[in-house]
């Protein structure tokens, strides 16, 4: 048998699929979509020290609601049962994760997970860059995880480093949103409305995931 994966690779798949419910397709970080079977099998070679995380979403696939594990569900035991059926202890991880989900803001925020200064804590940005898995302008393919963490409202202006004000942006939207006659506001959060120096208008939500 070979080693069990290290090192970082972002697996999204739907808990369907990983539990054999369903053929629903995942997708790996700078790789793209890949079919179900091929995400159990990468899953379940993944070292049971790997970081495993849990994102519910709404029926559009964006985030509503995380929670991450230090380390993931038991390994299946002999042969995976036929036609690709639920293996209990990975419902029964599931099921203890659900009870650690954080809900992610909605409008009007609370601000329970605000920092206090300008930077962000490791569990504020976390939550941000799945919420906005790419640089929130229009179109922008840049992964939020090599983008910068925007305060929307600059924190120097009163902008809190919250849900709320931050959102990744790449370097290069991020200095265009810094110039004059670019306009960037968060009417809540996640939802981002450009205003262009041509006056037009565009709305972004956040990439969704698969469903």
């Amino acid at each position: 048998a070979g080693a069990a994966l290290t090192g970082s690779i972002n697996l999204t798949m739907p808990m369907s699929a990983w539990l054999g419910l369903t053929r629903e397709p995942g997708e790996v970080a700078s790789v793209g979509p890949i079919d179900a079977q091929t995400c159990r099998e990468l899953a379940a070679v993944m070292d049971s020290a790997s970081r495993w995380c849990l994102t519910l979403t709404d029926p559009a696939g964006h985030a509503v609601a995380h929670a991450c594990a230090s380390k993931g569900p038991p390994p299946r035991q002999g042969r995976p049962p036929p036609h690709g059926g639920s293996p209990p202890d990975g419902l029964k991880w599931a099921a203890g994760l659900v009870r650690r989900l954080q809900v992610l803001e909605t409008s009007p925020c609370l601000h329970v997970r605000r920092s206090a200064g300008y930077k962000p804590s490791q569990s504020l940005r976390h939550l941000v860059v799945l919420r906005q898995r790419r640089c929130s302008f229009p179109g922008c393919r840049r992964p939020a995880a090599r983008s910068d963490l925007d305060h929307t409202t600059p924190f120097d202006q009163g902008g809190l480093t919250c849900e709320c004000n931050l959102a990744p942006l790449c370097r290069r939207h991020h200095q265009a949103k810094q110039t004059q006659g670019w306009r960037l506001t968060q009417p809540e959060p996640g939802r981002m409305m450009w205003r262009l120096p041509h006056e037009r208008t565009y709305v972004t939500t956040g990439e969704p995931y698969p469903v």
